[in-house]
């Protein structure tokens, strides 16, 4: 095996980076350190750094099994059917260049493994996940320091997928200074909640064509495309009929976890 392949994981699967610059990828190694494994990735990214201080595009263009970032100095495509990627890029900051493609990489491999990725926090409790939804500005980051030590799967992007009859939220690598740092791990998932801040804690029921819009909102960039859409509405009706979904009012403390675990 390369010393510049790194191999990335998200639960039930990996993804692999392989480098043309050693310097480059021990820095990657360091950033990831929790997530790096031995299992082999379901796809290898193939990333080119050069020098330049190109901006990363937000918005890449999507079509089915194929995700394309065509902006100059950053330059990348994703094919699922012949699980081939590479990125080439001449950005300011390279790291966060890779972790951006790495996460719509991570997307594509959820969706094509049954799962979903998600803008969510999850926190795991007595080995049970608990998610929190909600518009950036929400309290996924509050919510996840109010939680134990230890507790915090991701407060930013989990990837949430079936197994043996149960829905799971698996950790992902992702994060920036201001967030928690994610540790490794999966839990069957006990709740789905939708952050509200209020001037009490209580659980709402919540109708369903209302969660599945809100968690739907919540799935990044694929959404974007018909072909994708459709099924993430299908797999969301899934988690919705398996799991309680309720708009969780809180205040900005921990007050919130009698209340999840008194249920």
């Amino acid at each position: 095996m390369s010393q510049n392949l790194l191999s990335v994981s998200f639960g039930l699967f990996s993804i692999g980076i392989l480098i043309d610059d050693q310097l480059f990828t021990k820095r990657l190694a360091t950033f990831y350190r929790s997530f790096l494994t031995d299992q082999a990735p379901v796809i290898t990214v193939h990333v080119s750094v050069l020098e330049g201080d190109a901006e990363i595009p937000l918005v890449p263009k999507v079509s089915p099994n194929r995700i394309e970032f065509e902006q100059d100095g950053y330059q990348g495509v994703v094919d699922w059917q012949t699980k081939s990627a590479f990125l080439v890029q001449k950005v300011k900051n390279p790291l966060v260049g890779v972790d951006y493609f790495l996460r719509i990489v991570g997307g594509l491999a959820a969706f094509d493994l049954g799962g979903l990725m998600i803008h969510a926090a999850g926190v795991e409790r007595d080995g049970k996940a608990y998610l929190f939804l909600g518009h950036s500005g929400a309290g996924k980051t509050t919510t996840a320091r109010n939680s134990p030590a230890g507790s915090v799967l991701n407060d930013d992007l989990l990837v949430l997928y079936p197994f043996e009859g149960h829905w799971y939220a698996a950790a992902t690598p992702f994060y920036n200074p201001t967030q928690n740092r994610p540790r490794p791990g999966c839990a069957p998932i006990e709740k789905v909640l939708y952050l509200v801040k209020d001037r009490r804690v209580y659980l709402e029921p919540t109708p369903q064509a209302q969660a599945l819009a809100e968690m739907v909102a919540c799935v990044p960039i694929l959404t974007v495309e018909p072909y994708y859409l459709k099924e993430f509405l299908q797999r969301c009706q899934q988690i919705l009929s398996a799991i309680p979904y309720y708009r969780l009012h809180l205040l900005p403390d921990d007050s919130y976890w009698s209340v999840l675990l008194s249920e």
